[in-house]
């Protein structure tokens, strides 16, 4: 699995790459340091020859500058529900773009994509999703996470495979 864990890895960095460029204008620079300071998440369940989840956790100015270059709205004019349906969007074209170069020739089913606020959960004592220790994906396989930076913000991307 470790052989396929490396596949995995190269080509999700290279869907993330192409669907922030393409769809959002914006260029990731990859980060060696870890940060689990990121105000929301999406989530999105596959299943298939490979099964799995794709989480991102994004800062509120990475949502934001993802929002103004996709949809061309001015920064004091994005609602929750804005940034809510451009980051469900945005995890379902990475997942799409990573599976669609994974494995082109299988069939794959995905779940709705979900969307939390764990720094809200967080002041309210509720736990998010991520929240590494409390939350169960209900998979057991490998992880993979990447962190990015850019000018507009910081994104982690984790994939668990099973």
């Amino acid at each position: 699995m470790k052989e396929n864990m490396k596949k995995i890895e190269e080509t999700m960095r290279l869907s993330i790459s192409e669907v922030f460029e393409k769809m959002f204008y914006i260029f990731l620079e990859p980060l060696d340091d870890e940060s689990d300071e990121y105000d929301m998440e999406a989530a999105i369940r596959f299943e298939g020859s490979l099964s799995g989840e794709i989480r991102t956790l994004l800062s509120i100015e990475m949502a934001k500058a993802m929002i103004q270059n996709m949809l061309n709205i001015e920064e004091d004019k994005i609602t929750g529900h804005d940034i809510e349906d451009c980051l469900k969007e945005a995890v379902n074209m990475i997942c799409g773009n990573f599976l669609g170069k994974f494995d082109s020739a299988k069939v794959f089913n995905l779940s709705m994509p979900v969307f939390s606020e764990p720094s809200l959960f967080k002041k309210e004592g509720v736990e998010g999703l991520s929240d590494e220790k409390s939350r169960d994906s209900g998979l057991s396989g490998n992880i993979c996470r990447m962190d990015f930076d850019s000018d507009s913000g910081r994104i982690c991307v984790i994939i668990e495979v099973s």
